[in-house]
């Protein structure tokens, strides 16, 4: 076959194909060309990435899907879920209302029950969805969503002790962003409530109306509307109710109120969202809280000093000097104020002495030193500190000095603690100049920064000097209140809570490495610090016989404390501090006797507090009639026959976290009548005081508790329960009444 051979071409087609072969292609053609290539690479490129992306998301989204349980209804179905032994706590959740948790005990004796509103805050309905990583028949938990679309974890947990038959307890924790909030309630209910803290008008059992506000100590000299130096978040019900806040002064912004507005609720509500907290290194909002029911109120309070771990608060780990609890303590405050000098000291000392008194410590109290935050003497008034301070020893007293956490900007130690960089004091915010705060003796000062190590040596160094060139025993520590710490402060060692300060200024002065002056120590603070071997003292009582901080407030305020895990009570001074009969210019002079409150309501008031764990004096009984000061050793002859068991008791308290001076209704927590007691007290088992308060009655009525009871001052026995009116009581009297086995 023979293959086809082309035509030559023809003229016209060769010159063309001549051209075309030949033609060079321009400068502007050749960048025009490149443009249009890279576009249309980049247009590729995008289109990959694109659909490697879109296939990655796919990819994220499926497998999401494939791991997340399906999402819950906008509003679940009410319904109620049961957990615990024998299904004792009752949760309430669904529908457009905010969750109830319910708990009885099966032993109540009225059939009392604990309920609880839980996130009261959250407006409308809750979603939420179990979403427990272990859980089981005592346990529950929720993932939680409000409204606002803020999520929470919600657990409940619930347990039963084989010791204590039918006391039961339901712990619950919430857990959300930094900027929620939540509030749960528990009701009131028809019970009397016992707890939270010192006040200005403390009531046994509480009468108290508090809004929404900082669970946080302060001075209720200063504001009476506030908690005062002693707090603990612990509340207990003569329904058989308890609850307490897992209290952590470093990182919890609780805020709490009580019957606000008549409204028959406790509420705690968890936010940093509002001063004086401010937030540290925390991660999350979180509240976690335990409400237990029992039998009745000595029940449920005993069984949890006796059961739970961890306890709401440690147990002392010792006890405060014995010579505390055998001998008073002489304060220099009330009858010189801050005009105490040499000779002043000298003369109270062998006055002291002289009539027979005895002492355990003689207080040195404001007016010593010439700058507040120099711990040295005036040298002016006290020309050679060491001649009364010796003079004290040699009648075998203690000398104790009182001082505070506070360095006024006119004191050398404001200087000298400035020189440390920043090391000492409380800062700012920003962290760069000490913030200044104000107290009762200084419109300019700063605080030692307690939470600094370094701080803390420096303020214990300048103690130990201080002791050591005087001989001085101890000391009398003043301050430390939250209320004192400026809201805009930096502390050392982070902390939400500036009650976090206060802890740390007790433990730093109760460090094991002072403890040659730890056992005479007094603080007026008590901020979750149960552990420490000291007397803790109620702040200044005022010279009158009510419940306006005075007289009338004395056994509340000690049955308070007890409950509270301070077993080591130091009542205020004997008469309280004669503030509302003088000026300012008074504190400079000293008092007149015309300005000290009456004799009566000083007899009335050393009766009330012979029976407590220590006594302390501070107006002498020798300013009043001859038969003030017979009167007074009497009383004080009558509390050293009992010494012993006070000291047994404070002992004992180390291993059951008792208070010395108990309510009434320790005897019963059935016995109604017991419930409203706040004029008569325990000591132990099986000591009941009742002293007079009333300066114009030399007679009282006595509730007998359940049991046989002797009266010590005629011999009679008598078997309560049962009201007794008419004992006869003299001044230099306290009726007591020991239980008959």
């Amino acid at each position: 076959m023979k293959r086809r051979q082309m035509a030559p071409l023809r003229k016209s087609e060769s010159e063309d194909f001549k051209r075309y072969t030949s033609y060079t292609e321009s400068k502007d053609e050749e960048f025009s060309r490149k443009i249009k290539i890279a576009w249309a690479i980049a247009i590729i490129v995008v289109i990959i990435c694109a659909g490697i992306v879109a296939g990655l998301l796919t990819w994220a989204l499926l497998r999401e899907e494939a791991t997340l349980p399906p999402a819950p209804p906008a509003i679940l179905p009410p319904q109620e879920v049961s957990f615990g032994v024998g299904n004792s706590a009752v949760l309430s959740i669904g529908g457009a209302k905010p969750m109830k948790l319910r708990l009885r005990s099966p032993v109540s004796t009225k059939n009392h029950m604990a309920e609880l509103t839980l996130g009261v805050s959250f407006d409308g309905g809750l979603r939420s969805y179990a979403n427990c990583s272990n859980p089981g028949p005592a346990k529950v938990c929720y993932d939680v969503w409000t409204n606002e679309n803020d999520n929470f974890t919600l657990a409940f947990e619930h347990k039963t002790y084989e010791n204590a038959k039918g006391f039961e307890c339901s712990t619950v924790t919430w857990t959300g962003t930094l900027d929620s909030e939540v509030t749960d309630c528990i009701e009131l209910g028809q019970g009397k409530w016992y707890g939270g803290g010192l006040l200005f008008e403390q009531r046994w059992p509480m009468e108290l109306r508090k809004n929404m506000g900082p669970f946080v100590s302060g001075d209720i000299l200063q504001d009476r509307t506030e908690y005062g130096s002693v707090l603990e978040p612990y509340w207990i019900s003569t329904d058989g109710v308890a609850l307490w806040v897992d209290y952590d002064a470093k990182s919890q912004p609780l805020h709490t109120s009580f019957n606000s507005t008549g409204d028959g609720k406790l509420c705690l509500k968890s936010s940093y969202l509002h001063a004086p907290y401010v937030r540290a290194q925390q991660k999350s909002l979180q509240i976690k809280y335990t409400v237990c029911v029992g039998k009745n109120v000595q029940h449920v309070h005993k069984s949890i000093l006796g059961n739970v771990s961890p306890l709401p608060w440690p147990r002392p780990t010792g006890i405060p000097s014995q010579g505390m609890f055998r001998w008073p303590i002489w304060s220099t405050w009330v009858s010189y104020k801050t005009s105490i000098d040499e000779p002043k000291l000298i003369e109270f000392i062998d006055r002291i002495h002289n009539l027979g008194f005895g002492a355990s410590n003689i207080e040195i109290d404001d007016g010593y030193q010439l700058k507040y935050g120099d711990f040295s003497f005036n040298l002016t008034k006290f020309p050679d500190p060491s001649i009364p301070i010796e003079h004290a020893h040699r009648y075998g007293y203690n000398v104790t000095v009182w001082v505070y956490p506070f360095i006024n900007h006119d004191s050398s130690a404001m200087n000298e603690g400035l020189l440390m960089l920043n090391r000492s004091f409380v800062l700012r915010e920003d962290g760069r100049i000490p913030a200044m705060t104000w107290w009762w003796q200084g419109h300019l000062a700063a605080l030692v920064d307690f939470t600094n190590p370094e701080a803390a040596r420096w303020y214990l160094s300048r103690l130990e000097q201080f002791r050591d060139r005087y001989n001085i025993t101890s000391f009398k520590q003043d301050g430390g209140e939250a209320g004192w710490t400026p809201n805009y402060r930096k502390f050392h060692e982070d902390a939400v809570n500036p009650d976090y300060y206060g802890k740390a200024y007790i433990n730093a002065v109760c460090a094991e490495e002072n403890k040659a002056m730890v056992s005479s120590l007094e603080f007026r603070i008590g901020l979750h610090t149960q552990h420490q071997p000291i007397f803790v003292r109620m702040l200044d009582k005022d010279s009158v016989e009510g419940y306006d901080n005075g007289l009338r407030t004395m056994i509340p305020s000690a049955l308070t404390f007890g409950i509270l895990g301070y077993p080591f009570v130091l009542p205020d001074m004997i008469g309280g501090n004669a503030y509302r009969n003088v000026s300012e210019g008074d504190f400079a002079s000293g008092l007149l006797e015309s300005q000290f409150p009456s004799e009566k309501l000083f007899l009335r008031w050393l009766a009330a507090t012979v029976f407590m764990p220590s006594i302390q004096f501070s107006i002498p009984p020798w300013i009043y009639s001859g038969t003030a000061t017979s009167d007074a050793l009497k009383l004080m002859n009558l509390r050293a026959k009992h010494v012993d068991l006070f000291v047994q008791l404070a002992i004992d308290s180390t291993r059951t976290g008792y208070p010395i001076v108990r309510p009434m209704w320790w005897i019963d927590g059935d016995w109604e009548a017991g419930w409203n007691i706040d004029d008569q007290f325990l000591v132990g088992d099986d000591l009941m005081v009742a002293p007079l308060l009333d300066p114009e009655s030399s007679s009282r009525s006595v509730q007998i508790p359940p049991g046989r009871w002797r009266n010590e001052l005629d011999q009679k026995d008598y078997t309560g329960p049962a009201l007794v009116h008419n004992f006869h009581v003299r001044d230099d009297q306290v009726l007591h009444f020991f239980r008959q086995k």
